[in-house]
């Protein structure tokens, strides 16, 4: 059988404290992306909306995308807990950059003011998200420190 996950996928620690493996979105079980019962359009719509609503200091909407299971472990007031534990290692968040899918697995390049990372967001075959990986720290391999302005 063929496996349509990423090992990414695998290692997601999660910026919301740890997701179990009953929670692992339908591509990190091998599922077939036929499983899936939202497009890919709506999934990065989704991602977009909850990076947008988190980082707008909109918890209750950033929480409603959330999967039940999270919901229960993560209330609003302990997203913003998070949040402000990640702006700590990062800076302000300025900008989103642009996003992409690959079957349940959305990736959201973001600018905040120390660096550029990619964010990655996992949700389930019904759209709801089920793990997050923020990983940045300035000294990540994956982050990218901003480009100085230049000067003439």
């Amino acid at each position: 059988m063929q496996q349509f996950f990423s090992p990414l996928a695998l290692l997601v620690w999660a910026f919301l404290g740890g997701v179990s493996s009953s929670l692992w979105p339908a591509i990190a079980r091998g599922e077939s992306p036929a499983v899936i019962n939202i497009s890919e359009q709506t999934q990065v719509q989704t991602a977009e909306q909850f990076i947008d609503a988190l980082f707008g200091n909109n918890f209750d909407l950033a929480w409603s995308y959330l999967h039940p299971q999270l919901q229960k472990e993560f209330p609003p007031k302990r997203l913003k807990q998070s949040k402000e534990r990640f702006l700590k290692r990062v800076g302000a968040y300025k900008e989103r950059l642009g996003s992409k899918s690959n079957g349940n697995i959305v990736s959201v390049k973001v600018a905040f003011a120390k660096v550029t990372d990619t964010l990655i967001v996992i949700m389930d075959s019904n759209g709801k998200i089920t793990g997050i990986d923020f990983p940045a720290t300035p000294d990540d391999l994956s982050a990218q420190p901003l480009p100085s302005p230049s000067r003439p």
